[in-house]
């Protein structure tokens, strides 16, 4: 009885231990505490970097002079008159031997002005156009007066002889002239107009051509346009032309260059490259530039006005300038703008 008490004590302590995990199977040993990881605690999120602000905009910087600015017209009471001063100027033409004698009308006042330069005539002088200088000045522009090197014979401009002078030798005179007086500060660079007469018309008008983006008008007394017709009919055979001539008898020897070059052209097919308004006049007895040659310059231009002056001729009066004055400044005060 006592075996059998204790065999019966036995198995009930064998499956005391089973229910209580006592096996050694991989289980942890009886009274050692599980061992847990502790919780990581979560990363904080990053706070969001906020947006660069938008660059603004920066805002566009008008061309000078260009189609996109608006420009303001200036008015002056008809009878205005600037103070003016005068001083004796040279250009240097760039890359070249040639200084180009001149003289400067400037008003007698702070600010920036539009520009005008004068080209004289065939022999002319940087004086001639003395008269309509000063009235440029005293109406509030910057005039230039100045002797296109070689072409006359009391010309003060070096650096080039009148058997080396043609045309196109003049034009770039005036295109140095432009560049170098732009850079004034007195001058608003983006109002540069071209007035000539004669021969001093016809270089101003093939110049507005080739400067047709930066010359704002063009005026002109009586242009020569008609001069590479006038020597081909003197010289229609180009190997005919001599080494040297002088023409008129006024004292004046060319070269064969200044005929050659303009041999085989035309003016009217570069002349209307100019698209902003022209004015031209001209002397009902002008016995030099043919009338023709005024109606078909007008009919070449997109934007041109002949103004006639009775019984003037090639070379205005006194009276003739009084009355051709009035229609240059009217020209050129209808295109003008307060500068930029």
């Amino acid at each position: 009885m006592k075996k059998l008490l204790c065999l019966f004590s036995a198995l009930v302590l064998l499956f005391s231990c089973a229910a209580a995990g006592c096996d050694k199977s991989g289980s942890p040993e009886a009274g050692t505490p599980e061992q847990t990881s502790p919780d990581v605690p979560d990363t904080p999120d990053t706070p969001d970097v906020p947006d660069e602000p938008d660059t603004p905009d920066t805002p566009d910087t008008p061309d000078e002079g260009g189609d996109d600015v608006e420009r303001v017209p200036r008015e002056l009471p008809a009878d205005f008159k600037y103070g003016v001063k005068t001083e004796q100027y040279s250009v240097y033409l760039k890359d070249s031997d040639v200084e180009l004698y001149g003289k400067l009308y400037l008003p007698k006042a702070e600010g920036k002005f539009p520009l005008v330069v004068c080209s004289h005539g065939f022999n002319g002088h940087y004086s001639d156009f003395e008269r309509e200088c000063t009235r440029f000045a005293e109406r509030g522009y910057v005039a230039y007066g100045f002797d296109f090197a070689g072409a006359s014979v009391g010309c003060r401009s070096t650096g080039r002889t009148s058997l080396e002078m043609t045309i196109f030798t003049m034009i770039s005179d005036l295109e140095g002239v432009i560049d170098d007086l732009s850079k004034f500060p007195e001058v608003d660079k983006t109002q540069v107009f071209l007035f000539g007469g004669s021969q001093g018309g016809l270089v101003s008008a093939l110049t507005a051509a080739k400067r047709k983006d930066t010359v704002a008008g063009l005026a002109m007394y009586f242009p020569a346009i008609n001069i590479p017709d006038d020597w081909r009919r003197t010289f229609p055979d180009a190997s005919a032309i001599p080494e040297t001539y002088e023409p008129y008898n006024w004292g004046l020897t060319l070269g064969r260059d200044y005929f050659l070059s303009i041999h085989d052209f035309d003016p009217f097919e570069v002349i209307g490259d100019f698209k902003k308004d022209t004015l031209i006049l001209w002397g009902t007895a002008d016995a030099i530039v043919p009338r023709s040659y005024m109606t078909r310059a007008v009919e070449t231009y997109e934007h041109a006005e002949l103004v006639e002056l009775a019984g003037e001729g090639h070379g205005f009066s006194p009276e003739g300038v009084t009355k051709a004055l009035p229609e240059i400044l009217e020209y050129l005060e209808s295109h003008t703008f307060e500068p930029i």
